[in-house]
């Protein structure tokens, strides 16, 4: 798995999803893309979109924190996954997220600590 660092808005807001025991928060970020050409920038036709996922404490706290259209930061783990029965199967790029954040150069936002339990967590 190749680490990937993602800037975007979010195309919906985060939805949560149980997996057995854990909860995963499921994120679409849509990345405007393009490249320099001779000093002029020049943006690719159509947007890029990438599907993240994020568990535990942090998928709680982007699903508890982040909206539709939030401008946003994504490190994780970006791996190929495949669903769906053998004569039918499918495949995508997923990132499972380390990190994610507001990208502070198009948002303001207030940072507020969380709480742990006494369980020492």
């Amino acid at each position: 798995m190749s680490t990937r660092t993602i800037t975007g808005n979010l195309a919906a807001d985060p939805e949560i999803v149980q997996a057995g025991c854990i909860t995963i928060t499921k994120i679409r970020v849509i990345e405007n893309t393009g490249e320099y050409r001779a000093g002029t920038w020049h943006a690719h036709p159509s947007a890029t979109t990438h599907f993240v996922e994020a568990r535990f404490e942090l998928g709680e706290n982007a699903a508890a924190t982040l909206h539709k259209g939030d401008s946003v930061i994504i490190i994780g783990r970006e791996q190929t996954e495949t669903w769906g029965a053998d004569d039918n199967r499918q495949y995508g790029r997923v990132i499972h997220a380390e990190a994610i954040g507001v990208n502070l150069s198009r948002a303001v936002a207030q940072v507020r600590r969380v709480t742990r339990g006494d369980d020492g967590s």
